[in-house]
């Protein structure tokens, strides 16, 4: 189980970077958290009802996020550390909290963002994870997204943002390689 001072740090972090739903463009990415989740209700034989009972949320919570409609980022604070703390029983680190930092990164970027959270990138505890959910991510989402989030790191890439550095490697497909 991942100690609660680790949900604060690594959830808080997630939560605090939520972009504005009209800031969006409409793209809510969530590929990653919900393919995890899909996976712990498959290992467990699970479906959303005994998935939600086991983590102590609404099923239809549950289902949203497994499908991608309702992303695990999009979660009030007690919802996202349940589904986390569910997630933590069959694989014990922060995996499920990486990879919806990892959606949200690449809701960001899709939706244009210049600057937003990449601390999942630059810290050591999650930067080499982070960094392979990333590139699976990009194989995983639709080519229409794939395309849009290819164009919006480029633009990233050319911009003055701080993060200008996470669209040169997303766009070049060097995830987690200095450049």
């Amino acid at each position: 189980m991942i100690p609660a001072s680790d949900h604060q740090a690594t959830g808080q972090t997630v939560l605090d970077h939520l972009p504005a739903p009209d800031e969006t463009s409409g793209h809510r990415i969530a590929v990653l958290s919900a393919a995890l989740l899909r996976a712990v209700m498959t290992t467990y034989g699970e479906d959303h009802e005994a998935f939600a009972s086991r983590a102590g949320v609404a099923s239809n919570v549950i289902a949203a996020a497994a499908d991608g409609t309702g992303p695990a980022w999009a979660l009030p604070y007690d919802e996202f550390t349940a589904l986390a703390d569910a997630v933590a029983t069959l694989w014990p680190c922060a995996l499920f909290e990486t990879a919806t930092a990892c959606d949200l990164l690449l809701t960001s970027i899709v939706s244009g963002d210049q600057y937003m959270a990449t601390d999942v990138l630059t810290d050591p505890s999650s930067q080499h994870l982070a960094c392979a959910l990333l590139q699976a991510a990009k194989a995983m989402l639709p080519q229409n997204l794939q395309d849009l989030l290819n164009d919006q790191a480029a633009e990233l890439a050319d911009s003055g943002s701080p993060d200008a550095l996470v669209g040169k490697q997303i766009g070049s497909g060097l995830i987690g390689r200095q450049s």
